[in-house]
């Protein structure tokens, strides 16, 4: 782990470099005792220095402390240094977690300290996923989500106009027939591939995160509760405590059916990753995040544009990025609780999210990001605010995820889903009723 201070100071505050190598803070202006804030954050991660040397001038007396580990190991640093003699104020970690963090008592909830208006600002999915029992534990700092890449020269000598806009989105099998239409040379093996491989994980399908939409967007969230259709959406009960039903339903069995198809029978998609597949114009089509954009913004290799995410029944998109938390048990609560309000609100949320690049949570941060003003990355925002989902929440999202990501690989290889997905319920549930 990589332990330092950084005493951010104010903008105009003049600095000293100590003894030590950290940056001490000329406290002049503080006039009463100085708070040291310890923050608990993956290399580089919010909060970036920007917006804490600006909340400084205003917060004279705080100073921070900020210890870094690699994103593999954040979540069992965050669990064991939150019940140490000396846990964190603040932690900076992976959204979805949210819940269990609450759940385990890890972090603070925040709802009296959120300003006037945060209710209308914040995208309901970002809400959702940062809620539990009534509370609100993080204020959520950035969004992301996927969407469809296509590579123009390639999709247009094949003859194929991908929508652009939500109302005229694909269905999966509209979207596979576009794959084969594009795709050059022997399904299975071809050379140039009608879906790219995807850029997350290890770079084979099935994390959760891209891939359980597919079946989720076989179901309708306006169903019957009591029916498949409507547990096939939500892929977990309201409550968290009961997956079983929701994962091995017929609308589920269908749907990833078709997905399977995609890496065996139809042959358009690999099984293992091709690092920079679709920026060396060797695949039509390419799912990825918002980065995927800016990067070809930054360096255009290819001529590229972005059609929604296809779906089955309802379109649905999976939402979930860093964020922000207070402890539960900082030395602090007051003050950690009012920075990470902060840090995630008006001028200092835009300095944060613009530095990374990111989706806001905030609607009314979205007219301020240029490129996401218009097609293509005006995608992304449509998808987030009118489809976007958390991945379905609960307190022990972290074994659901794994469990779920390692049987929608094993249907990716060639498993039975019906089987599989049987499976995985028992699974997931043994880990529920714990």
């Amino acid at each position: 782990m990589k332990a330092y201070h950084l005493l951010f100071a104010a903008l105009l505050s003049a600095t000293a470099l100590s003894a030590t190598g950290a940056m001490a803070q000329d406290t002049a202006q503080c006039s009463g005792e100085t708070v040291t804030l310890r923050i608990l954050r993956t290399p580089g991660n919010y909060p970036y220095p920007a917006p804490v040397a600006a909340w400084q001038k205003e917060h004279p007396c705080v100073q921070f402390e900020i210890n870094e580990v690699p994103f593999a190991q954040l979540a069992d640093t965050i669990s064991v240094q939150a019940a140490s003699a000396n846990p964190p104020d603040i932690i900076v970690y992976d959204g979805p977690n949210t819940q269990s963090y609450a759940a385990a008592g890890i972090l603070l909830p925040i709802t009296k300290y959120l300003p006037k208006g945060w209710d209308d600002d914040i995208l309901p999915a970002t809400k959702a996923e940062h809620s539990y029992n009534g509370e609100v534990y993080s204020p959520g700092i950035e969004q992301t989500t996927v969407a469809m890449y296509y590579n123009k020269t390639l999709v247009e000598a094949a003859g194929i106009k991908p929508p652009q806009t939500l109302a005229d989105a694909w269905t999966w099998p509209q979207a596979l027939e576009a794959f084969k239409k594009c795709q050059q040379g022997p399904a299975g093996a071809p050379t140039v591939w009608g879906l790219g491989p995807t850029r997350f994980g290890n770079g084979q399908p099935g994390l959760v995160y891209q891939d359980l939409i597919y079946q989720r967007s076989a179901g309708d969230p306006k169903a019957d509760p009591s029916s498949s259709a409507y547990k096939t959406f939500w892929a977990l009960s309201p409550d968290g405590k009961s997956v079983e039903g929701y994962l091995n339903t017929p609308e589920a069995i269908e749907a990833l059916t078709f997905y399977k198809s995609l890496f065996n029978s139809e042959g358009v998609a690999p099984k293992v990753g091709i690092p920079n597949a679709f920026f060396d114009a060797k695949a039509c089509f390419y799912i990825d995040t918002p980065a995927a954009g800016n990067a070809l913004i930054k360096e255009p290799t290819i001529e590229w544009g972005i059609t929604p995410i296809p779906h089955f029944k309802t379109p649905i998109v999976h939402t979930g990025s860093t964020t922000i938390g207070a402890t539960a048990r900082s030395k602090h609560p007051e003050i950690a609780a009012q920075f990470v309000v902060d840090m995630s609100w008006g001028e200092y949320a835009y300095m944060n999210v613009s530095q990374r690049g990111n989706l806001p949570t905030l609607k009314s941060l979205f007219p301020r990001f240029e490129a996401y003003s218009q097609y293509p990355m005006k995608v992304f925002v449509d998808q987030l605010q009118e489809w976007g989902q958390p991945r379905p929440p609960g307190p022990k999202f972290a074994q659901y995820d794994k469990l779920v990501t390692d049987a929608l690989r094993a249907v990716a290889f060639g498993g039975d889903p019906a089987a599989i997905m049987a499976d995985a319920e028992k699974k997931v549930q043994r880990v529920l009723d714990r």
